[in-house]
C-alpha cells in the first residue's frame, strides 16, 4: 500500500486590519493594515514615536485596539495562547540578582517547557551565543551586551511560533550581530513568522524580505524590499572611469551629484539614454565600472519621512 502523505500544517500569517489606538486624545496607530507571512523577515520601521512599539505590544496583547482586528490565520489575537508568541521588548526586563541560566530556565517554564528541556536548551543558546562561563554569573554583573544575548535567548527559548523584536541589535558588537542573524536565519528556514523593528537600517535590508514603515501612526509603504527599493530608483549611476568628472559636468541632462574616491554618483534626466552617455565617456576614457545606482533603506527612509513631514505641515 503506498504510504499517505502527512497533511502540511497551515503556513503562518499575521493580519492587522485597521488597528486603530489612541491614548488620552493622542492617536497613536491611526487605522493601520498589513499581513505579515511566515517563512520571511518583516521589517516594521519608522521613526522615534511613529508607533511601531504600540503596534507590537498589540499583536503581542499586551494593550488592545481601540478598533480593527489582529488576526493569527483567520483566528482573534486574544485566542491565541501567549507561549506561541516570543517578545523581546526595547526596555529590557531581566532580573538583575537572578543567575543566567536560573532566569532562562523560569521564563521557558514560565511558556510551558518541561524544566529539564528549558535546561537543555538554554545551555545550548547560552554555548552558541558565547555565555556559557556566565551560567552561574548575576545578571547585574554582565555588560550591557551580554545582557541584551540573555533576553534575546529569554524570547525564543520555547520554539515560539511568532517572534515580535524589538531593537533585537541594540548594544550589540559585529561579531554578535552576525551571531543574532544567524540564529533568526535558522527560526525563518522553520517556518516561523518573524517581526522586527529596528533603527539600525543596514541590518534591516540584510534581514528583511519585507518592509513596512509608519509615520505618526500612518502607514506611509508596505511591500517586499526589492520592489520598495526598484521603486525609489531614480535614474542614478555610479561610474568609475579616469578624469570623467569634467566631461560629465559638461554634458546636458547629467546632474552630477557626488564624486570621490568611489566613482562618481550621477542622474539623468528623462530622455537621456545610459547606453549612449556610457560609450561617449568610453570613447574618452577608461571605465572601470558602471551601474545604476540602488539606493540603500536608509536613503529611502530619510526620504518617506521627510516626504510626509512636509505634506503634515503643508
Amino acid at each position: 500500500m503506498a504510504k499517505k502523505n502527512k497533511a502540511q500544517p497551515e503556513a503562518l500569517q499575521l493580519k492587522i486590519e485597521q488597528v486603530h489606538k489612541e491614548f488620552i486624545g493622542a492617536v497613536a496607530v491611526e487605522d493601520v493594515s498589513f499581513r505579515v507571512e511566515a517563512g520571511k523577515v518583516f521589517a516594521l520601521l519608522g521613526p522615534n514615536g511613529a508607533g511601531k512599539t504600540t503596534l507590537m505590544r498589540m499583536i503581542m496583547d499586551i494593550v488592545r485596539p481601540d478598533s480593527g482586528s489582529i488576526q493569527i490565520n483567520g483566528q482573534p489575537r486574544a485566542t491565541i495562547p501567549r507561549n506561541r508568541f516570543g517578545y523581546l521588548p526595547e526596555e529590557r526586563g531581566l532580573y538583575a540578582h537572578a543567575r543566567v541560566l536560573e532566569l532562562l530556565v523560569y521564563f521557558g517554564t514560565l511558556n510551558h517547557m518541561p524544566r529539564r528541556k528549558a535546561e537543555v536548551e538554554a545551555i545550548r543558546f547560552l554555548d552558541r551565543l558565547g555565555l556559557i562561563d556566565y551560567s552561574d554569573y548575576p545578571i547585574h554583573y554582565l555588560s550591557k551586551g551580554m545582557q541584551q544575548k540573555v533576553q534575546f535567548i529569554a524570547a525564543f527559548l520555547h520554539k515560539p511560533d511568532i517572534l515580535i523584536l524589538d531593537e533585537p541589535f541594540s548594544g550589540l558588537d559585529p561579531i554578535n550581530q552576525i551571531a543574532l542573524r544567524e540564529i533568526l536565519s535558522d527560526f525563518k528556514k522553520e517556518g516561523k513568522l518573524i517581526i522586527l523593528s529596528t533603527h539600525q537600517m543596514e541590518m534591516a535590508e540584510k534581514m528583511c524580505e519585507h518592509v513596512c514603515m509608519i509615520h505618526q501612526g500612518r502607514l506611509i509603504i508596505d511591500a517586499p524590499l526589492k520592489e520598495i527599493k526598484k521603486r525609489f530608483r531614480d535614474n542614478t549611476y555610479l561610474l568609475e572611469a579616469d578624469h570623467a568628472l569634467e566631461t560629465l559636468q559638461m554634458m546636458d541632462k547629467v546632474d552630477v551629484l557626488e564624486a570621490g574616491s568611489n566613482g562618481i554618483k550621477f542622474r539623468l534626466a528623462p530622455g537621456l539614454d545610459s547606453g549612449d552617455l556610457l560609450r561617449v565617456i568610453s570613447a574618452k576614457h577608461l571605465v572601470r565600472h558602471f551601474q545604476m545606482f540602488e539606493p540603500s533603506l536608509h536613503d529611502i527612509f530619510i526620504r518617506l519621512i521627510q516626504r510626509e513631514t512636509e505634506e503634515l505641515h503643508a
